[in-house]
């Protein structure tokens, strides 16, 4: 049992002591076992030590757990949210992946807490435990969340709002062109496709894995992108078969049989449950076997972890090298100019298709 208070004492919360010598008050701090002088105002450091104690004293965890049976958890909460909100928002399925993904690294951490009674030290931490680009990401999930919790009355404020913002500067490094050949000349065949495809026309990592065999009509190759394709006309290619890229298309017929330009046939049944069909390849698995590639070839000894570049920097050489041999690089990205107008609206089923020639030398890389 804890020692009875002294009678001077006995009139105070819990921490807070009165030295009769010099007439002022002391609170301990019993976490970090230090004392912290509270002035000779008794009123004044009474409510201070009732503040102190009610964020710091352990039984705060008891009020938490009988308080959980009375709101939602987090969890409770992002189930909901995930069910009645994000539909709402028609986002892209890289974008609900990266939700889903964001969404559980924070139900593991905080899932079983009161929502009204998560704090800022709480999420803090959480956000400290990540890279700068993940813990904003993160953090922009937690913020959309809070502000749905408040919105609906089941929080008083937006405790992720009030964290910090981490610098994410790009650390990348670019690719140069003996590293890109190193690369290439260690991946199997479908990677090599998917090189040749990046540095010919200069598109995303998830617009080369969704070029399809019957995209190609008349002579040319129809392109969707996914991220910018219901906001501009300019997203919306239709690129020239030139001989450079036929020769690409036609490394990528095989005898797999499959709709997608870059494929592979599957190694396991179980890896086609989530695909459109058995030999596409998803965005994760194509970054991986990149990554193998590069570390395999030992291209760039120089870079650390953080500046290892990675397919999506092919897209800056492409476009470099478009800029250099004087051709529109901006064109060919599906990159709107600030003066273009859209003609592409939601529902119509009609765009402006942007002509463009991936006419691009890119035999320094692919001849042997």
């Amino acid at each position: 049992m804890a020692r009875p208070r002294k009678k001077t004492n006995r009139d105070l919360p819990v921490n807070l002591y009165y030295n009769k010598d010099t007439k002022a008050y002391r609170y301990k701090d019993t976490i970090k076992k230090k004392w912290h002088n509270f002035g000779l105002d008794r009123q004044k450091a009474i409510k201070s030590a009732q503040i102190l104690n009610a964020k710091l004293m352990a039984n705060t965890d008891l009020i938490a757990a009988v308080m959980a049976d009375h709101t939602l958890t987090l969890k409770q909460f992002i189930d909901d949210y995930r069910e009645k909100v994000l539909p709402e928002k028609k986002l892209k399925k890289a974008t609900l992946d990266l939700y889903k993904i964001r969404h559980r690294l924070i139900a593991n951490a905080l899932g079983d807490k009161p929502l009204n009674m998560i704090t800022l030290t709480q999420v803090s931490d959480l956000l400290d435990g990540f890279s700068p680009r993940a813990s904003n990401q993160t953090r922009a999930c937690l913020i959309d969340l809070f502000n749905h919790a408040v919105a609906r009355g089941l929080a008083e404020s937006n405790v992720a709002a009030k964290t910090l913002k981490r610098n994410d500067e790009k650390q990348r490094k670019r690719h140069t062109k003996e590293g890109i050949k190193a690369i290439r000349e260690h991946a199997p065949q479908w990677l090599k496709n998917a090189i040749d495809l990046a540095l010919l026309i200069s598109q995303r990592r998830c617009d080369l894995l969704n070029l399809r065999f019957d995209g190609i009509k008349d002579g040319y190759l129809y392109v969707i992108q996914q991220k910018t394709g219901d906001q501009t006309d300019a997203a919306w290619l239709k690129m020239e078969i030139t001989p450079a890229l036929q020769k690409v298309i036609d490394q990528c017929r095989d005898d797999v049989e499959s709709p997608f330009l870059i494929h592979r046939k599957p190694d396991r049944k179980r890896e086609c449950d989530s695909k459109e069909h058995p030999t596409q390849i998803t965005g994760h698995y194509l970054s991986t076997e990149f990554k193998k590639a590069r570390d395999t070839a030992q291209c760039y000894p120089e870079y650390s972890a953080k500046q290892m570049p990675g397919l999506h920097e092919i897209r800056g050489t492409s476009l470099k090298m478009y800029q250099m041999a004087g051709k529109d690089a901006q064109k060919i990205a599906g990159h709107a100019s600030p003066d273009m107008t859209l003609n592409y609206l939601k529902g119509h089923e009609f765009a402006e298709w942007v002509e463009v020639s991936p006419d691009l030398d890119i035999s320094e890389f692919t001849d042997d």
